[in-house]
């Protein structure tokens, strides 16, 4: 038994030292490779990456240009031999245990398509990764004022699933995609991450595929990983209009919505 971890760079300065070092202080009983896409960086990160890549620690696949997160991520699985993938951000730190208990978990338990373990922030506080199947509106009143209003308010924590226990392994029906496990095939058979998302909503849009061929998506809170993350759309409604990484958002949405109404 073999997995492949995928991780996916573009400029993240030391984090893909840290994500690196964190996994090879994992000794499963099995063999697991390091694949990092790397999306044309030009900071000190790259230089990292080609050392460890000498070095044997990992492979390393430089693109000459971003190809965004769907796509590096179709390009480093392509390349990997594992009966199972492991695709991470750069900003995940594992503890020693965790390759371990994820491929045990899903070894026991072949109808999963994928599964997400608990992201933790730096400060200890649970992220929200889960979701429940949303519209439009649901990401509109998430990103406005509407949100305080008692009627939006709810409907936001439905989707959210704020009703949900932290600590229970449950069903759901979309993850977050800074750190997942998928069974290879299953990633084959659904055709990986659609291309078309350069950056946001790939990983719910996968969700739904695995979802579509009867496959289970499941929150596995038993494992937490760390997440160093720094939300990429924060912001006042007003700021954001300014930023392009908002209307990448926007475009990511539109496509997901009209590839998915009515399914």
């Amino acid at each position: 038994m073999k997995l492949s971890c995928i991780i996916v760079n573009y400029n993240q300065n030391y984090f893909p030292r840290m994500c690196i070092e964190a996994l090879e202080k994992n000794k499963p009983d099995f063999d697991f490779e390091i694949i990092v896409v790397d999306n044309n960086s030009h900071d000190e990160s790259i230089n990292y990456l080609r050392k460890v890549a000498e070095d044997g620690l990992i492979k390393l696949i430089e693109s000459p240009t971003n190809l965004g997160y769907g796509k590096g991520n179709n390009l480093g699985v392509k390349n990997a031999i594992g009966e199972y993938v492991l695709i991470l951000n750069p900003d995940i730190f594992v503890d020693t245990d965790t390759l371990k208990h994820l491929v045990d978990y899903m070894q026991k338990h072949p109808d999963i398509g994928v599964l997400g373990p608990q992201l933790v922030y730096s400060d200890g506080a649970v992220q929200r990764s889960c979701r429940r199947n949303m519209n439009f509106l649901d990401l509109i009143i998430k990103r406005t004022p509407l949100k305080k209003l008692n009627f939006f308010k709810k409907r936001l924590n439905n989707y959210l699933m704020e009703d949900l226990s932290r600590n229970e392994t449950t069903e759901v029906d979309l993850l977050c995609g800074a750190c997942y496990i998928f069974p290879k095939d299953v990633y084959d058979q659904v055709e990986g991450f659609d291309p078309r998302y350069f950056l946001f909503m790939e990983d719910f849009d996968i969700c739904k595929k695995i979802n579509k061929r009867g496959y289970k998506v499941i929150y596995y809170p038993k494992i937490s990983v760390l997440h160093n993350h720094k939300r990429l759309s924060d912001g006042s409604l007003f700021h954001l209009l300014f930023k392009k990484i908002f209307w990448i958002h926007v475009s990511s949405a539109i496509k997901y919505f009209f590839k998915w109404k009515g399914k």
